[in-house]
């Protein structure tokens, strides 16, 4: 549901996206009404919708150099900037439309499409984030990107359902993914289809780290923010993997306003 006009003034998405980020600093900060880094972090891992401002946060900290930062000073400044931001994006008309929306920076994106209840894009922003320079691991390295089909109408999300909307994304975005050979790429001709549960294939990524390897838990911390991100935006999600040897895994789910969206990677396994 739309929290703003659907063209809103600049001061109209600054003081929603304030006023939101001093209730969800006001959460993740406690008793002492600062946030730290460790907090601002945490806060990135959350299934809610505070998670959007955690970002904010973080580069806020980082800009500054602060340890530290008190919720006020915080929303504050967050009210500032994205007031700046909103108002070079919107243009002469003074009016952010779902273009301009497009021209905010990274850190603002998300929350404009979540405040405008497009559900879909909101779910790209979070996503593509969340999976920046970050590969899945297996006998190649594979990239993710973002994949959306149409409104399911509360149906459940099937082998059938994925094949029949996804199937042209999927044979455009494979070869960029990993190397398939040409004659391969076809989802059609992709078989058998195994499905994963959605927890114990992110939590494994997430968790199975060498605790001596810094590498390893950047990237353990990187999946675990992925599949925050992952539970934040979509519901009934669901891992299905097309093929052997080299196999197109979808991580896929429900948008907010019911539409199917998610993520396409590879693996191989031989």
């Amino acid at each position: 549901m739309a929290r703003i006009p659907t063209t809103p003034s600049p001061k109209t998405f600054a003081e929603t996206f304030s006023a939101d980020v001093r209730k969800a600093v006001t959460t993740a900060a406690g008793k002492d009404g600062r946030l730290s880094a460790n907090e601002a972090k945490k806060m990135s891992l959350l299934t809610t919708d505070d998670r959007a401002f955690a970002d904010n946060a973080q580069n806020f900290l980082k800009a500054t150099g602060q340890k530290s930062v008190g919720v006020n000073a915080l929303a504050e400044s967050a009210k500032a900037y994205a007031l700046r931001a909103a108002e070079t994006a919107a243009g002469p008309d003074g009016k952010l439309s779902l273009t301009d929306g497009a021209k905010l920076p990274a850190d603002l994106q998300e929350d404009f499409f979540m405040y405008r209840g497009q559900s879909v894009k909101e779910a790209k922003v979070a996503l593509e984030a969340a999976t920046t320079d970050l590969l899945m691991p297996s006998e190649t390295d594979a990239t993710f990107k973002f994949v959306a089909g149409k409104q399911l109408n509360g149906a459940p999300i099937t082998e059938q359902v994925i094949r029949e909307q996804l199937s042209a994304q999927h044979d455009a975005l494979l070869p960029q993914v990993m190397y398939v050979s040409p004659d391969r790429v076809a989802l059609k001709n992709r078989t058998p289809v195994e499905v994963r549960s959605f927890d114990d294939f992110l939590g494994r990524l997430s968790t199975e780290v060498d605790p001596n390897d810094p590498a390893s838990i950047e990237r353990g911390q990187k999946f675990a923010n992925l599949k925050a991100a992952l539970s934040s935006k979509l519901t009934d999600l669901t891992v299905m993997r097309f093929n052997t040897i080299d196999i197109s895994t979808f991580i896929v789910g429900r948008t907010k306003t019911g539409e199917l969206a998610g993520l396409l990677t590879g693996q191989v396994e031989t």
